[in-house]
């Protein structure tokens, strides 16, 4: 999987620019390393494979930031000149990240693991 191809596609899915993403591009190299180690067969992988591959990595790496920024106290941040609420953003990216992890469940188990998500009472 290339990096520049997932630092680019993750540029345009969360709307920063490039200096922005800077900060953010150890967080995308794990989530790239994450996306290598559950790969079933890389050496099978056709390119339009690869491709859904990148992409799903960089909506991955953009929800992981978004629960980052959710840790942070951070309750909104500026995008060039959109203001935007963290909560919204990582409402949006989990969901983003669940249509994703189904579109390339056949090229391998792309799961967090065990995850408790909520409880209600």
């Amino acid at each position: 999987m290339r990096l520049n191809e997932i630092i680019e596609r993750f540029r345009l899915i969360s709307g920063f620019k490039m200096k922005e993403v800077s900060q953010w591009t150890p967080v995308i190299v794990d989530c790239r390393a994450f996306f290598e180690s559950r790969i079933a067969d890389r050496d099978a992988l056709a390119d339009e494979d690869i491709r859904r591959l990148e992409h799903a990595c960089a909506v991955y790496a953009y929800y992981r930031i978004s629960q980052i920024a959710q840790m942070s106290d951070l309750g909104s941040f500026k995008v060039g000149d959109v203001q935007m609420n963290i909560r919204t953003v990582s409402k949006a990216a989990e969901k983003l990240w669940s249509a994703e992890r189904e579109n390339i469940s056949d090229l391998g188990d792309f799961s967090d693991g065990f995850s408790f998500k909520r409880v209600r009472v």
